[in-house]
């Protein structure tokens, strides 16, 4: 790890020395999470992560993401320092939901997400039919507490955009985790038009390959232990 991002965890957790585990890998990037008693840091390393570092800093008090702390350029890549955020990914089995219920609070997330007020957004098209979208709305990119959206992460890739790609990724990232039979949930909770099943396959299969390559190796990412989305 480089000097300049070594120093700025070490501040940011108040502590000279901190503990550091692997968190996740993906043709993406690569997150470390740091932490020192009580106090989590994590840095993620990719070959350019400013798409992401002005999406936190324009979501800021908009959507619950993590609180950036530093944006460094070093080895060839760039570093993105954040601040820890509270709850587990929302298929996690500590909260204890049936696949029904779950899929229903994701569409719910959805809804919620694409309502905020994006006018003055300057990523994405802003096109007909626009709204702000996560850009990579998978089941562990969305933490909660208590059911309650606590935190949004990998969002750099969200903005202006269609809402039916975020309605794929989700599709996809339900019949990932639970399997078939749980896309209506989903999209009912959203308000989305009924689809029969096929509609369903043709909207999820949308989700790009690329974004799913993403998802084959993460692993631990705080107390909840990543299953892939």
């Amino acid at each position: 790890m480089p000097a300049e991002v070594r120093t700025a965890a070490a501040t940011a957790l108040g502590a000279t020395s901190f503990d550091g585990e692997f968190a996740w890998l993906s043709w993406g990037g690569t997150v470390w999470r740091l932490s020192a008693g009580s106090s989590v840091v994590y840095v993620k390393r990719a070959s350019a992560l400013s798409a992401e570092r002005d999406r936190l800093a324009w979501l800021s008090g908009r959507l619950p993401v993590p609180e950036l702390i530093g944006f460094y350029s070093a080895e060839g890549d760039e570093w993105l320092l954040t601040r820890e955020v509270p709850g587990v990914p929302l298929y996690h089995p500590s909260i204890g939901w049936e696949p029904e219920r779950t899929a229903a609070r994701f569409g719910g997330i959805l809804r919620e997400i694409h309502s905020i007020d994006a006018t003055t957004c300057p990523f994405g098209d802003n096109g007909a039919g626009r709204v702000f979208i996560h850009g990579d709305y998978c089941l562990p990119n969305a933490l909660v507490v208590d059911g309650r959206l606590t935190g949004l992460v990998d969002v750099g890739r969200s903005g202006l955009g269609d809402p039916d790609d975020d309605l794929a990724a989700g599709l996809w990232s339900l019949h990932y985790n639970f399997g078939h039979g749980y896309g209506g949930h989903f999209l009912e909770s959203y308000g989305a038009e009924p689809m029969n099943d096929r509609d369903m396959e043709r909207l999820r299969r949308r989700y790009g390959r690329p974004a799913r390559l993403k998802r084959s190796v993460r692993v631990d990412r705080s107390p909840a232990v990543k299953r892939g989305d």
